[in-house]
């Protein structure tokens, strides 16, 4: 981890690990396989729920807790910092190939991204192939899985947010933002000519 990139102020304030690093809003508790187990919950039919909030276990990085991503999307808050976003200053996504139009992870602040391209490993290790999208608004679907019949594969469907198509299809994992007309940015020219400064 990088220490030498300044916080922007909605990061200084999250809890960290033992070693210094910023816990996002999203990050689940302990082992995802462990903590992953399916419900039937009045809105949403049969979802994917996880009781990481009930542990003590140290935070999964890179890991997305659906009750945390279901949340923090339909609150319309940054997937880092958890604080709302405010779509007349942009709100932005990064994709690691030229064609990802629904990102499963929220959202986040412009300043958010410009720090975290430079200070997790794995956004600072595909940035020069990786694009960011930055947009003003975006559309919510649900993403729905039934397991194939192989036991080893899993099947998605895209549905509109309540769609009881959706219920019957199978269980709602996370939701899916598309970005609604986005600018679309080489990770390296975005962070280096348009992202706000963190200083």
């Amino acid at each position: 981890m990088r220490f030498d990139v300044p916080q922007p102020p909605t990061i200084q304030r999250l809890p960290t690990t033992r070693s210094g690093y910023p816990i996002p809003a999203i990050a689940p508790r302990g082992d995802m396989s462990q903590t992953f187990t399916l419900a039937e919950l009045p809105d949403t039919g049969l979802t994917a729920v996880c009781p990481c909030r009930d542990t003590d276990r140290p935070h999964k990085l890179g890991a997305i807790c659906p009750d945390l991503q279901r949340r923090t999307m339909r609150r319309h808050r940054c997937g880092v910092c958890g604080k709302g976003l405010d779509p007349r200053s942009g709100m932005a996504f990064i994709r690691s190939d030229p064609v990802t139009m629904d990102f499963i992870e929220p959202p986040l602040h412009l300043r958010c991204m410009a720090y975290s391209i430079q200070v997790c490993p794995v956004l600072a290790r595909n940035a020069r192939q990786a694009q960011v999208l930055v947009c003003r608004s975006v559309r919510l679907r649900e993403r729905r899985h039934v397991p194939a019949q192989d036991g080893r594969s899993t099947r998605y469907r895209y549905f509109a947010l309540g769609d009881p198509l959706g219920r019957q299809f199978g269980a709602l994992d996370y939701l899916a933002a598309t970005p609604i007309r986005p600018e679309i940015y080489p990770c390296c020219a975005w962070l280096e000519q348009h992202a706000p400064t963190l200083a």
